[in-house]
């Protein structure tokens, strides 16, 4: 059965996951003098870099539908967010970024994701996805070490 993607539109701030409450004196801005709206939806830049970063480790040039499907997204966002310069290699903090945004487009309370799954969608070992989680600052695994795979990966103040 194919999960219903729960982001069905971006975020107003475009970096973020925009979880910030809005401020009731100004409208335009957040508590924090931002642009976060509250409503709990990743920013298009924070998806799009996340995409740029996973089509790095992919075998070959993913299409809107298989982003679609990886990221957990409608076709429509899926198309725009492809096409940002991931740069030219991936690196440690990118890659925790990445499976961080991976895994909240996966189930709106931010559960289940394990380190055999990103492993599987990024092309991966599962030591490297556990790695970049663990240097994360608001990632960490749960479960046994003694089956990597099964490590679910959490998510601090999600």
């Amino acid at each position: 059965m194919a999960k219903e993607p729960w982001v069905t539109r971006w975020g107003r701030e475009s970096d973020s996951w925009n979880i910030v409450e809005l401020d009731d004196g100004n409208p335009d801005e957040d508590v924090e003098g931002g642009e976060s709206d509250g409503s709990g939806l990743p920013g298009r830049w924070l998806v799009g870099q996340a995409v740029a970063q996973w089509s790095l480790t992919q075998p070959t040039e993913p299409t809107a539908e298989v982003v679609a499907n990886v990221f957990n997204l409608p076709l429509d966002l899926a198309q725009d967010v492809m096409g940002l310069d991931p740069g030219q290699s991936i690196t440690k903090p990118a890659l925790g970024r990445a499976i961080q945004v991976w895994s909240g487009l996966q189930d709106q309370g931010w559960a289940d994701q394990t380190v055999g799954a990103a492993a599987l969608a990024f092309h991966l070992s599962p030591a490297l996805i556990a790695e970049a989680v663990e240097d994360h600052p608001w990632m960490f695994l749960g479960g046994d070490r003694a089956d990597l795979a099964a490590m679910t990966i959490e998510h601090d103040g999600e």
